[in-house]
């Protein structure tokens, strides 16, 4: 897998930005962090079918703007046990590279310096020993990521803010990934699923990955990407406190 050398995004300058870009970016953060507030209601359509655990303590408000102390975030069953393992290749890189329990490479993700310039992923295709590229897209004032596969479809992960997922069934705020308007995953975090020691103003914390059952089905994205882009997700949460 990939271990090109990455430096982290550059800051952000306030003063460049026109109003609507200010307010889209304060808005951006506030929906990442805010994981007890809710609207609207949870997609019935959307029945998960297995549950991971994403092990990541993510960064809090008040610190340097150094890199997290976390090199690698485990992936692990509802008892447990491991499933996945994403490394970074040093401490002060972005790169990292998702394995499986037994250390398998999976998928790495190359991260580039300056604006425009979004990650990029390379998964091993382990039933046909191809690797292939998975281009990403995003608006740096966005909180929502765009995911391009080779055959050309589009899956994107969003933030939502949905009843249905927090204390009692009743609150949560949920990182969801859609193919078009199918819901495939949701990240949940709130006091019953983050990550202990993470706390709701936390960026890049982890929580409760919901999978349905399209994940490794007819739409075709397997489980390891769908856990190597959530995690990139949380890396971006993570960049944009920093620059913050």
């Amino acid at each position: 897998m990939s271990t090109t050398t990455t430096t982290e995004d550059p800051p952000i300058d306030i003063k460049t930005l026109s109003e609507q870009d200010k307010k889209e970016l304060m808005i951006g953060d506030t929906v990442s962090i805010a994981s007890d507030t809710t609207l609207g209601v949870l997609d019935a359509t959307f029945i998960p079918v297995k549950t991971l655990h994403i092990n990541a303590k993510g960064i809090s408000v008040l610190r340097l703007s150094t890199p997290p102390s976390e090199r690698a975030v485990t992936i692990s069953n509802p008892d447990g046990s491991l499933v996945y393992t994403s490394t970074r290749a040093r401490l002060s890189s972005g790169n990292c590279t998702l394995t499986d329990a037994d250390g398998k490479a999976l998928v790495g993700t190359e991260y580039f310096f300056g604006p425009s310039k979004d990650p990029v992923l390379n998964r091993l295709d382990t039933d046909e020993g191809m690797i292939y590229e998975i281009k990403t897209l995003s608006k740096w004032t966005s909180r929502n990521h765009k995911f391009l596969l080779p055959d050309g479809r589009t899956f994107e992960w969003r933030y939502k803010r949905e009843k249905g997922f927090g204390a009692n069934g009743v609150k949560g705020t949920a990182l969801v990934l859609n193919v078009g308007e199918r819901r495939l995953a949701m990240l949940i975090r709130n006091d019953e699923t983050r990550t202990l020691g993470s706390k709701s103003c936390s960026a890049g914390n982890g929580g409760e990955l919901l999978l349905g059952d399209d994940v490794g089905g007819k739409i075709g994205i397997k489980e390891d990407l769908v856990v190597a882009t959530c995690l990139l997700m949380l890396k971006k949460e993570i960049d944009r406190r920093r620059n913050w």
